[in-house]
């Protein structure tokens, strides 16, 4: 069975979100306007999502704003790049129950995310893929 849900987008680690900006517009990305910049302070970030003509899938940069970020902790591991995917699903219950039949484990409880409209998120980490965001946004918004 697969994940019910859609691709949203790509979490992209980065160490300075204005020049990754830069770089990323050179390649036809802008930022989307429907999803302003945010800072998370509970994860220590600062977020912004990018998009390009008629690509559905979206760059989120996530840049950390202090150095207990845990992006500050990845970036000093691996540099930057994909950090994340995240998926739009229908139901977050139903969603979070394959992940963990798939033997993802969570990472953080449901909460809202600031950077989605306070839309309820949860991440899920497995050891062969990394991490993947569960966003609540049904798919007939």
């Amino acid at each position: 069975m697969n994940l019910p849900g859609q691709l949203h987008h790509v979490g992209w680690a980065v160490a300075r979100i204005e020049n990754a900006t830069q770089l990323l517009q050179n390649l036809g990305y802008e930022s989307d306007p429907a999803l302003p910049d945010q800072p998370d302070p509970e994860f220590g970030v600062a977020l912004r999502f990018l998009r390009r003509a008629h690509d559905p899938v979206l760059l989120e940069l996530v840049m950390p704003t202090r150095p207990d970020s845990i992006v500050s902790a990845w970036l000093e591991r691996t540099g930057p790049g994909p950090y994340h995917l995240g998926y739009r699903v229908d139901d977050l219950e139903l969603a979070a129950q394959h992940m963990r039949g798939l033997g993802f484990r969570p990472v953080t409880s449901r909460h809202p995310a600031p950077a989605l409209a306070g839309r309820a998120i949860q991440f899920f980490r497995h050891p062969e893929v990394g991490l993947v965001e569960l966003i609540l946004w049904p798919m007939t918004v």
